[in-house]
């Protein structure tokens, strides 16, 4: 076998030794440069997304201060209007309330406890509000026991507050006047 000269002097062919060493340090250092590079561009992607998101977070707070304010005027122009129409707003409701309130019902049963020899000779309707309303009428009934058999029959159809208020004698006719209040059902 023949034995390969080993030169081991490494001034006599410098070149042979600067590329080795030249590919250690190179291929590192080129790679280095790379990642650098890389990181560079995301970094500066990352600063645009973020310029990006920092002018829409500004755009929406502006947005969202005009929508506040807008808010707000129209808050105060509502209360004002509120506080101009209650009135008629309230007139309005008072009125519906009375339409909603059936008289219709109130007489049919006020002429359901009517007893068979009785008859209305009278009535007087008056609505002080609050739901209720108040009735004052007179009855002409053949005597006492159909006048207590009346009263009896309007606390059974749920009028309240009855009262008889006078009595008088007329022709053989006991002639009285009660009054009674009846709660509007909602």
């Amino acid at each position: 076998m023949s034995a390969r000269n080993v030169a081991v002097n490494l001034a006599s062919r410098p070149l042979r030794n600067r590329r080795f060493f030249a590919a250690v340090l190179g291929v590192p250092a080129a790679a280095f440069v790379c990642v650098a590079l890389i990181c560079g561009l995301t970094v500066l992607k990352a600063r645009r997304s973020e310029t990006a998101a920092r002018a829409d977070l500004a755009r929406v707070e502006r947005a969202s201060a005009d929508a506040r304010k807008e808010k707000d005027a129209r808050s105060g122009e509502a209360a004002a209007l509120a506080a101009k129409l209650r009135e008629t707003v309230d007139a309005a409701n008072g009125i519906l309330l009375r339409k909603s309130f059936s008289l219709v019902e109130v007489f049919n049963r006020l002429e359901d406890a009517l007893p068979a020899g009785s008859y209305i000779a009278g009535m007087a309707p008056l609505e002080p509000g609050d739901g209720r309303i108040e009735i004052r009428f007179r009855v002409v009934s053949s005597g006492l026991a159909d006048l207590l058999a009346l009263v009896q029959r309007l606390g059974e159809q749920g009028f309240k507050n009855i009262s008889v208020k006078n009595e008088a004698t007329i022709d053989n006719r006991l002639v009285s006047e009660i009054a009674f209040s009846h709660e509007r059902a909602l």
